[in-house]
């Protein structure tokens, strides 16, 4: 008879794993979510929750007290063990639910816990603790607890020239027992054996004291454990501001040094590997580097490059056209040579070398600032390589892969030959000839305009412009710069601009394309049909490539889509005998792809861009922003040969070529270089000081600091004078928005008084204000600002969400969000004030979702090595023009991170000294850097101030530009009529209309538009989810254009708020249309992508107009702006600007018509004002 079966009995630990799962599900329910930390750590809590989450299961009176805190009072002898107060429970209640825990890893190993509890024994120097201890109080000083993490934290980093990358660490230094006795530094008061404190660490100030120290009583017997674990494996957030979600890190490896998690990893596995820092990532070895693979949609073309190139010379100083000198097929051009051919084909296919590459190898950005390097020379690469092999194998002799032998070993000798036997300079006749820009229409070009360089700021309304004809887009808004009289007689006919002398891109591309198809064999894309079809393609690339704007390129995946891989026989296995009909292996078939994006690559960064720098001089324009013209190099140099000639002899002093070394030696500022900008009638130079000049350490080249970051310290200096003592400042702005508070200041003082007062302007241009500033005494005066004699200077991040790129056609409210952004910012104080508790920098203003990191860049400054500094780059500056050096003699350098604040702090001065009369109730003196602005109820004292300036100031450089000046009164100074304002009572300046009655304030939609295009001005995003691109900078091009100012609705009343809404709207309807027709046909959006992205518009317009309306200091609850409003004016908008074209946004019109019906005013009153709007 068979055994009875018995159900299994369950065993013990199931009700265990069943309560663990249940806790496990309640801590998973109760994660944080934010836009920036949840993309750096996989699990994100609140201070309460990982407590709760440490504390053991069993220990039900700490898990109480816990939980207890803040939120039901507690017991007596509760309350006593935690030494909890009624002020200090409310305290440590905020900290444990706003302070934010970022969780690396989700376990410790119990051997590393062990480790750490034996060395904390030995660091505190005390017994080990009792397994008979009772539950209550803490068994260490919180003190103790901190120190033993800091010096955990050096303990880790075996280098001793290196701080750990940890915010506890910051203000400590390693130092020998030796240097303290000697030296007497640091101070010893944190008890760390080994370390000093340089400078205060607030971070770790704020831990030892309350409510950290109540928060360790509650944690009982294992607090130590868990707070050590807390303070050296997590990341601590504490907000600073709880309604933008803003946050301040005060532990954890600065999260500046770790990499983004994929979210759906974190999201589906538990065994996350923690994100490793950036330093980590980068000493990383060869073998680690040689597994990253960059893949084609993520190689993206270098097109930077061939901007701004210089010609290649001959012997005789004329321009040499064709691929310069340097370049590997005419170093290496003997197609007879093996050897040649070899190092040409390491080159071309530098990843089957084993060389460095685009696809597996990191780029150090201590040599490129670049997301990929610039392969033009690569001798020392492949001299080291070779070096390598041969120390390895002596005998071996150096050979070709076996995938490049044969065909392809041929097809590169063939290369070699046609570039030889390549007539580049009859090329470029036949495709661009000079005809059109010949020495004929050069000449009277040189004649009629004027090229001189103009150094002015484009700040003000050009006065005689010539326009385009055609209707304008916004007709609608009061008054244009039309109603400006000029003083002289405008000339009707246009003068010839320098853009007008570029060779058209049309012919640049034919032109590419033509030496390509005589230099790159046809057999590399092919034979028979499958090749022109290849060929064509990438030939369509080509010329995409040359057409595209500035900041747009294209991807290695977009050039190599349409290639048939198998139809090129040379990417075949030596000695394959396959046939069309045969099917190819997937190893074989990735090896073909493999090497053919190895040639597109080459074919467009090292044979096209070095094609186009060696033939032409590639630049935007002024006018045109991001459309960019190509110039041959001999019309370009022909062109800016007499503005370069009166700009060198104008501004600059030639150094001898003798002193140039001994000069260089001895200044701590490198020499700048600078270009010159087209305008529309003139040129205008450019001095690039954020450009890093490369250093050569031993055999390696490394990039240097750049100007801007060598004076970053002192601008820091000044910054902090500045916030110090406004006054020095004078009616200084740093940008247009800060005139709003002025002018709403000043109209309540006048309506105040009785009557309404006629107001004067007189807006005045400072004739090339940088450029006039006399040196000597403007290093005087700075000499005399600085107050301190030793600066701290400190520098941390500010981390930003990136761009969220919403799926608008989703049914899921998902979001895939973009790599965050990071600002590193910097900041002086005083000496003495370094022990003063800092509010977090920026915490006033902080944007919504950011979190500040402090980093270790902290350093002291002696103010006479800043000022000798300042005074090296104010009268020292030098430029290098060709091979040339000069040093300029007047004004301070343009493109300084100084220059605006020099600039401000100097013009201040003058209006203490020299318009002293204009400080009264009476008027408004505004001045954004060089552009004055007198706004006052005397008459008087306008023509006054209109005599003084006119008159000049030579102790101060001035001389007033009375073309570019304007009143809106008539006046007359030294026999000169100035210019006037009338038919009009809009008040032009810096971009913005002030309504001389009101002082109500609009923007100037003409401002600065001249005869630039609204295309000129985009970016298409057309290779990664172009879908994505348009939704998202259709929201950004409305965010752009909306300021605090034009919403307030005290300040200017209705009428004028809702036209300004209106227009923004209609700019942004603008600027999506000729962005949809800038993309290429099959990667425009859909109808409903496109009235999707409107609601979405109308959804975000609502949020952020009301944001900004919460800004402004109100006196009145009426809110003038409603949703209702802004959804109406919305689609009004949207529907004027797509009405002419019908039968393509059919669908999208009539969803507009839906929406502007539905949101129609009910009251008349809001009928009334909505149709004075579109009026």
């Amino acid at each position: 008879m068979g055994k009875k079966r018995r159900r299994p009995a369950k065993p013990a630990a199931d009700g265990l794993n069943t309560k663990r799962l249940k806790q496990d599900g309640a801590s998973r329910c109760s994660t944080q979510t934010h836009p920036v930390l949840s993309r750096y750590y996989p699990r994100l809590v609140s201070l309460r929750q990982y407590l709760l989450d440490e504390l053991p299961s069993a220990s039900k009176a700490r898990r109480r007290r816990i939980a207890s805190v803040g939120k039901s009072p507690l017991k007596d002898d509760e309350k006593a063990a935690s030494g909890d107060g009624d002020g200090s429970d409310k305290a440590l209640a905020s900290v444990l639910d706003q302070t934010l825990i970022g969780v690396l890893k989700e376990t410790t190993s119990a051997a590393v816990v062990q480790a750490r509890q034996r060395d904390f024994a030995a660091f505190t120097q005390s017994e080990e603790r009792s397994l008979l201890c009772t539950d209550t109080g803490p068994c260490s000083p919180q003190s103790e607890v901190v120190d033993f993490a800091i010096a955990t934290l050096f303990n880790r980093t075996t280098s001793s020239d290196r701080k750990p990358q940890h915010v506890l660490a910051n203000g400590f230094q390693r130092v020998t027992r030796k240097q303290i006795l000697n030296y007497g530094i640091g101070a010893l008061d944190f008890n760390i054996p080994g370390l000093v404190s340089q400078f205060p660490n607030h971070h770790v100030l704020a831990l030892k004291k309350a409510p950290w120290t109540d928060l360790l009583g509650l944690l009982g017997v294992n607090g130590d454990d868990i707070m050590i674990g807390l303070l050296l494996d997590c990341g601590i957030f504490r907000c600073i501001d709880e309604r933008k979600s803003a946050f301040h890190q005060i532990s954890g490896v600065y999260l500046s040094e770790l990499e983004p998690i994929d979210e759906v990893t974190a999201g589906l596995n538990t065994n996350i590997t923690p994100p490793v820092d950036a330093a980590s990532k980068n000493s990383s070895n060869s073998k680690n580097a040689a597994e990253i693979l960059h893949k084609p949609n993520n190689i993206v073309f270098v097109r930077r490059r061939m901007l701004y190139a210089r010609p290649a010379l001959n012997a005789r100083g004329d321009i040499r056209f064709g691929l310069r000198h340097i370049h590997v097929l005419n170093r290496f051009s003997n197609s007879d040579d093996p050897i040649h051919t070899m190092h040409v084909m390491k080159y071309m296919f530098p990843r089957q070398f084993g060389l460095h590459n685009v696809f597996t190898s990191q780029v150090d950005n201590r040599q490129t600032v670049q997301p990929f390097k610039d392969y033009t020379l690569r001798e020392d690469e492949i001299a080291r390589s070779e070096e390598l092999k041969k120390a390895k194998h002596p005998q071996q002799i150096p050979k070709v892969p076996k995938r490049l032998r044969g065909d392809p070993f041929q097809l590169v000798r063939k290369l070699q030959k046609r570039n030889h036997g390549c007539s580049y300079t009859e090329l470029l006749r036949n495709y661009c000839p000079i005809e059109e820009t010949g020495p004929a229409r050069l000449n009277s070009l040189l004649a009629v305009s004027d090229l001189k360089t103009s150094q002015q700021l484009a700040t003000q309304v050009s006065l005689p412009a010539s326009r385009k004809s055609g209707p304008s887009q916004v007709s609608y808004v009061d008054g244009d710069s039309s109603s400006i009289v000029p003083s002289a007689k405008h000339t009707p006919t246009q003068k010839p601009g320098l853009t007008d002398y570029a060779t058209p891109t049309s012919s640049v591309s034919a032109f590419c394309r033509a030496v390509l198809q005589k230099l790159v064999p046809r057999e590399f894309f092919g034979l028979e049909e499958d090749g022109i079809s290849n060929q064509q393609c990438l030939m369509k690339q080509i010329d995409r490539f040359i057409r595209l704007s500035r900041f747009e390129s294209l991807t290695l995946h977009e050039v190599c889509r349409g290639i048939k891989v198998t139809s090129l026989h040379w990417l075949e296995p030596p000695n394959c005998q396959s046939t069309n009909g045969d099917r190819v292996s997937l190893s074989d078939i990735r090896k073909r792809t493999e090497i053919l994006h190895e040639l597109v690559y080459y074919i467009f960064d090292s044979l096209l861009i070095p094609l186009i720098r060696s033939n032409f001089y590639v630049t935007e324009s002024q006018v045109h922003r991001n459309k960019l013209f190509y110039f041959r190099h001999d019309v370009w140099r022909r062109m800016i040969e007499k503005p370069l000639a009166d700009m060198k002899s104008s501004m600059f002093d030639e150094i001898k070529r003798h002193r140039v070394s001994r000069i260089l030696g001895r200044k701590k500022l490198p020499a700048s270089a600078v270009r010159l900008l087209p305008k529309s009638t003139g040129t205008r130079p450019i001095i690039n000081l954020r450009r890093r000049t490369t250093k050569r350490v031993g055999n390696q080249s490394f990039l240097g600091p750049s100007i801007n970051s060598t004076l970053t310290p002192v601008f820091n200096v000044l910054d902090y004078e500045k916030k110090q003592n406004p006054h020095l400042l004078g009616s200084s702005m740093f940008s247009v928005g800060e005139m709003y508070p002025r002018l709403k200041k000043f109209k309540e003082n006048l309506s105040s008084e009785q009557g309404q007062e006629t107001l004067y302007f007189v807006k005045l241009d400072i004739q090339s204000c940088f450029d006039t500033i006399p040196q000597r005494r403007l290093v005087s005066m700075m000499e005399n600002i600085v107050t301190q004699r030793v600066y701290h200077v400190t520098k941390h991040v500010e981390i930003r969400p990136g761009d969220t790129q919403r799926n608008p056609l989703s049914s899921e409210d998902k979001f895939r969000n973009a790599k965050p952004i990071r600002k590193f910012t910097s900041k002086a104080i005083g000496l003495g004030e370094i022990h003063s508790t800092p509010q977090p920098i920026g915490a006033k203003s902080t944007k919504r979702n950011t979190v500040q990191v402090d980093t270790a860049a902290a350093r002291n400054h002696q103010v006479d090595t800043l000022l000798d500094l300042l005074d090296e780059h104010v009268r020292k500056n030098l430029v290098k023009i060709g091979k040339k050096y000069y040093r300029q003699k007047n004004g301070i350098p343009q493109g300084s991170v100084l220059s605006s604040l020099l600039c401000n702090f100097f013009y201040g001065e003058l209006e203490r000294d020299v318009l002293k009369f204009l400080d009264c109730e009476k008027s408004l003196l505004l001045r954004l850097i060089d552009d004055f602005l007198l706004i006052t109820t005397d008459a008087a004292l306008a023509r006054r101030f209109l005599q003084v300036m006119m008159n000049g100031q030579p102790a101060y450089g001035i001389t007033v530009n009375a073309s570019k000046s304007l009143v809106n009164f008539e006046a007359t100074v030294n026999g000169t009529k100035v210019p006037r304002l009338v038919g009009s009572t809009l008040f032009p300046y810096c971009g913005n209309l002030i309504d001389t009655h009101t002082l109500e304030l609009r923007k100037d939609r003409d401002h600065g538009r001249g005869q630039g295009n609204i295309t000129d001005s985009l970016t298409v995003e057309s290779s990664r989810v172009p879908g994505q691109a348009f939704h998202r900078k259709v929201l950004a091009s409305f965010r752009l254009q909306t300021h605090t100012m034009f919403l307030d609705t005290e300040h200017n009343n209705s009428k004028v708020v809702l036209l300004g809404i209106y227009t923004n709207f209609i700019e942004t309807a603008i600027k999506m249309y000729r962005y949809y027709k800038t993309l290429r046909p099959q990667s425009r959006p859909s109808p409903g992508l496109i009235l999707r992205t409107v609601q979405d518009l109308v959804e975000f317009a609502t949020k952020f107009i009301h944001s900004k309306r919460r800004q402004v200091p109100s006196t009145s609850k009426r809110t003038g702006v409603s949703s209702l409003h802004i959804r109406h004016l919305c689609a009004a908008a949207f529907r004027h600007v797509l009405f002419r074209k019908q039968t393509t946004f059919a669908h999208v019109l009539r969803g507009l018509q839906q929406m502007e019906r539905n949101s129609r005013p009910k009251t008349d009153g809001e009928i009334l004002l909505l149709r004075r709007v579109f009026d």
